[in-house]
Parts: structure tokens; sequence; C-alpha cells
């Protein structure tokens, strides 16, 4: 089962991260393009994610009686519609509160089910391999994908964009259509130690994911004058370096040299979030501190997923593991939003909002550290 299955996890991240790098990551971009301004578009996106940790229950009994495959392909189906929702908005009203409901209701169900599923169906043996062939299709895939996203949506405009972009979020559902379906006991309980650890690591990674992928990615978009494409053509440059970091995190991690990735990884993102937050404001600056982003991406992804998978499937129920942790994930995002927003509608700049994502790689790295000796210390 496993090896069947984790090649169509890969084909699915090939196609879901085209959807991601063409669609998702223009989403608050599009917002500012719709009126709304770099402040409340942050609170937007925060309120998504705060609608996920309160709609996140809702996925418990459907695991329960079909099984986990089914709650990601549901997640699949209400992205694409949340996607058709987009060329609606036109500023603050009730459309936009309707994609924010749906929006975060269709990714709690695409990624709870899709962590827990990756944990249930990888190898812990080869759970760095796995994890990096993943994050080095996203890389390989966010090449072409902004290009395409950004000359989509100036060229073809955002209603034919975002149906394009849509139908390739309901195709990135075909790969697992035939895959296993694992079945979540009812009976089954997560560790809480082991959620604790998890909750706190996924607080600060999405604290960190909020200071250096969404503030700079508006921060980016707004330097570049918000031109579609300009802003996928920057960040399809920066991610030509990006497969291969991941590829060495995950032979570290595989043997057994998971202390060393993360003292690689995390070091060159905490010197690029320096460099982020020093380079914003400068087009050319800007353009190069994403591609030292590209690099950075996928080895923190790597270097945090993997012990997190393993975290899940030690919790003995990967799904109630996925469910406490990425609520973590929401609240840490949604924070780096939230104080984002403030700042900007205060009057200052970037600066201090990507700078605060060191904060968050010093907890991640401190409490993966702490995983990996007590892993080590258990018998043989």
């Amino acid at each position: 089962m496993a090896l069947t299955t984790i090649r169509r996890i890969y084909a699915h991240a090939g196609l879901q991260s085209f959807v991601e790098g063409s669609g998702g990551l223009f989403v608050v971009g599009f917002l500012v393009k719709q009126g709304l301004t770099p402040s409340l578009a942050l609170a937007s996106f925060a309120l998504v994610l705060l609608s996920r940790f309160a709609l996140r229950a809702a996925v418990l009994p459907i695991a329960y009686a079909h099984g986990l495959r089914t709650v990601l392909l549901l997640g699949v189906g209400i992205r694409a519609g949340s996607f058709l929702m987009l060329p609606l908005i036109g500023g603050l009203g009730p459309m936009l509160v309707a994609y924010i409901l749906v929006s975060g209701l269709g990714s709690v169900f695409y990624w709870t089910g899709y962590h827990a599923y990756v944990s249930a169906a990888g190898n812990n043996a080869e759970m760095g391999k796995q994890v990096s062939i993943q994050q080095a299709t996203t890389a390989a895939v966010g090449i072409v994908a902004p290009v395409a996203g950004g000359f989509l949506l100036s060229g073809a405009g955002p209603e034919i964009g975002f149906a394009v972009i849509a139908a390739l979020q309901l195709l990135a559902g075909a790969p697992l259509l035939g895959a296993a379906n694992p079945e979540i006991p009812r009976e089954s309980r997560a560790d809480p130690v082991i959620v604790r650890n998890g909750r706190r690591i996924y607080f600060a990674e999405g604290l960190q994911a909020g200071c250096s992928v969404v503030v700079w990615n508006l921060a980016l978009f707004v330097t570049l004058r918000q031109n579609f494409e300009s802003f996928g053509g920057a960040l399809a440059l920066a991610g030509m370096g990006a497969a291969a970091g991941s590829l060495i995190i995950g032979r570290l991690i595989d043997r057994g040299r998971g202390t060393h990735s993360l003292a690689l990884a995390y070091g060159l993102g905490a010197a690029v979030l320096v460099i982020k937050a020093l380079a914003w404001a400068s087009p050319l600056s800007a353009l190069i501190a994403t591609a030292l982003g590209a690099l950075a991406a996928p080895m923190l992804a790597t270097a945090m997923l993997s012990p997190l998978y393993a975290m899940a499937q030690r919790s003995q129920c990967t799904l109630r593991f996925n469910m406490a942790t990425e609520g973590g994930w929401d609240l840490g995002c949604s924070t780096a939003a939230l104080v984002a927003a403030a700042l900007l509608a205060s009057g200052f700049g970037y600066t201090w909002p990507i700078l605060l994502g060191l904060l968050a790689i010093a907890g991640i790295a401190w409490g993966l550290t702490q995983w990996y000796r007590s892993e080590q210390a258990l018998p043989a």
C-alpha cells in the first residue's frame, strides 16, 4: 500500500503545487487589487485562518464515516469553489465574508486531511526522503506556476484566470482517487504529550510562515507596483534554486543527523529573514531576497515536516494529532498577519513584521531539537 500511495501523493503534490503557485500565492495581492488596503487584505487572510481554527471539528465525523482520503478530496472540491468566488469580491462586503468562510472550510479539510494522510501513508525510516521529494516537486513546479498565474490573471482576466485555477484544483485530486483510504477508529486518541509539543512547533511555524511568506509576498507585490506578471516572474526566478536544498535536508534526516539539518535550514532561514527585512523597499534587492527565500523554504519545510510526520505516527492517531496541532499553525500565522496589519495601519513599513519571524525560527529550532534528543534517548 505505502509505495503506491506515496507515488500518488507525489503526483498530487505536483499538481497542488501548481495550484498554490499560480493561484494561492496571488490571493492577498488580488484582494489589494480589488480595493482593500494592505492592512485589510492581511486582516482578511487572518480571518480565513481563524475560521479554519473554528471549523476544524467538522473534520472528525467525516473521517470516521468515510476515511482520510475522503476528507482530503472534499477539501480539494471546496477550495476549487473558493477560487471561483474571488473575482466576485469588490472590496469589503458580503462576498468577502462568504469567501473567508468557504476558503477557511476548504483549507481546513484539505490541509488537515493532507498532513494526516501523508503521516499515515509514509514510511518513518525514509520520511526525510519522502518529504524532501514532495518539497523538491513543489520547488520545481514553483519555477513555472507563478509565471503562468501572473500571465493568466493579467492576460485572461481574473474571471477566466481563477476558473482555470479552480479546474486545476479539481484535477489535483485525480491521482488520489484510486489510493488507499485509511480509516480512523473512533476509539483512537493521540498521545497528549506529543500533541502539546507538536502544537507549540506548529504555532511557531505558522508565525514564521506568516512573516516570511504572507507578509513578504505582500511587500514584494507592493514593491513591484501591484503587477501580477512581475510578481509571478519574481517568484518563478526564485524557484530555480529551491529543489536541491530540500533533498540535502532529507538525506541528513534519514541518516540520523536531524539536528544538523536544523542548524543548516534554520540558520539559513534566519539570515534570509534579516535580508528580507532590509531589502523589501527596493525592487532589485527584493528580487535577490526572494531568490534566497526560495532556496531556504523547502529546506525549512523538510526539516520541520519530517519530524512532525514522525510525531504524528508516534502519537497513535495521525488525524487527531494534526487536528490538534494545525490549530496552532492557524493561530501563529493569523497572529503574524494581524500584527503586520496593525503596524501597517499605524504607518510602519514591512521591516518589523518580517523580523518578528526570527522569534518563530528560534522556537521551531528549539522544539525540534528537543524532539530529536528524546528520540535518541529511546531504546533501540
